[in-house]
């Protein structure tokens, strides 16, 4: 396969306009938390327990859980925020 060079001239200020562009685009990527969300099977995973005890936990509502659609997940900081909170 031949090698294709593209060479392109770009002033200055479209280089900045270019730059500012793709800074606004991907800001809130870098910026935004995300939480992150488990299933059970990592969950129990991460807490070295089985996973019919996380649902026994979930099924008591010592831990929080959303349902997705029909994806039950944790978010693996509010459960240890739970548990602690049981102690």
């Amino acid at each position: 396969m031949a090698n294709v060079d593209i060479t392109a001239t770009v002033s200055d200020d479209d280089r900045a306009l270019i730059v500012a562009d793709v800074v606004a685009a991907i800001r809130p990527m870098i910026e935004s938390r995300h939480t992150l969300l488990v299933d059970g099977d990592r969950l129990a995973e991460l807490l070295g327990v089985s996973r019919p005890t996380i649902d026994r936990l979930r099924a008591d509502s010592v831990i929080p859980s959303v349902l997705i659609g029909r994806r039950r997940l944790y978010n693996p900081d509010a459960v240890l925020a739970a548990l602690e909170e049981r102690k």
